[in-house]
């Protein structure tokens, strides 16, 4: 079973992407971004990760305590491709959760 989009980025890279980027991909390594502002201007230091990503959690604890007491339910979708940190992301989100 053919996918929609099976080739369609080849065939991009082969026929239509301008030179520039074709010679930036064809240069880089697997793990190269290319764009040094994606997809932030500059990169979270570690201290800040950690402090805000506490009070995201706190956060996340007060929503799961609602949902509790007004008897909603709550759906997160998280896309991405593979090895795109989906796993990483849910881990982190749920380290402070009552299941």
């Amino acid at each position: 079973m053919d996918l929609p989009f099976d080739g369609a980025i080849s065939a991009f890279f082969h026929n239509d992407a301008p030179d520039q980027i074709r010679q930036a991909i064809k240069g880089a390594d697997k793990d190269d971004i290319l764009n040094d502002t994606y997809p932030y201007p500059e990169r979270m230091g570690r201290k800040q990760y950690e402090t805000e990503m506490e009070q995201l959690q706190i956060e996340l604890v007060k929503l799961q305590s609602w949902a509790r007491e007004s008897d909603e339910r709550i759906v997160m979708v998280l896309e991405g491709r593979d090895g795109a940190g989906k796993g990483g992301t849910i881990k982190r989100m749920q380290q402070n959760l009552n299941p």
